[in-house]
């Protein structure tokens, strides 16, 4: 019982100083601040001609797993997943794409959906199953 009244006072004092600032934080007064003033500089233009405009990691992270290309007039195009090609049977349908004709981006969060899952499952079931089995009941 002693544990419980200490999670209970533990829990009380945390909900006080949680309500506590609250109410601090709502009663401050605001002060009028002077508006800013800003100064506006000239743009300078760097010309670099022996680098290319290609990108940071993000980009290159982007293309690796063909999250988009570049069609022939040089736009970028978004390549998007169908969810029936990567959640659906294994019967292909008329009309549906194949699993591998998916992007790799789509590939790779199916590949952790099902990670997940897995895990979710052995962290609800398998873990307090086993937990039972070892230890026993309370």
């Amino acid at each position: 019982m002693r544990n419980f009244r200490k999670a209970a006072l533990a829990g009380a004092t945390a909900a006080a100083i949680a309500f506590g600032t609250t109410a601090v934080a709502t009663a401050q007064t605001e002060t009028a601040t002077p508006a800013a003033t800003t100064t506006a500089t000239p743009i300078k233009e760097v010309e670099r001609p022996d680098t290319k405009a290609t990108g940071g990691s993000s980009t290159k992270l982007g293309h690796d797993l063909e999250a988009w290309t570049v069609d022939e007039d040089g736009n970028v195009v978004a390549n998007g997943a169908d969810g029936r090609a990567l959640f659906g049977s294994s019967d292909n349908a008329q009309g549906v794409p194949s699993f591998e004709s998916q992007p790799a981006w789509a590939k790779a969060f199916f590949g952790v959906s099902i990670f997940a899952a897995v895990s979710a499952l052995i962290g609800l079931v398998v873990g307090p199953a086993y937990n039972f089995v070892v230890f026993g009941p309370f």
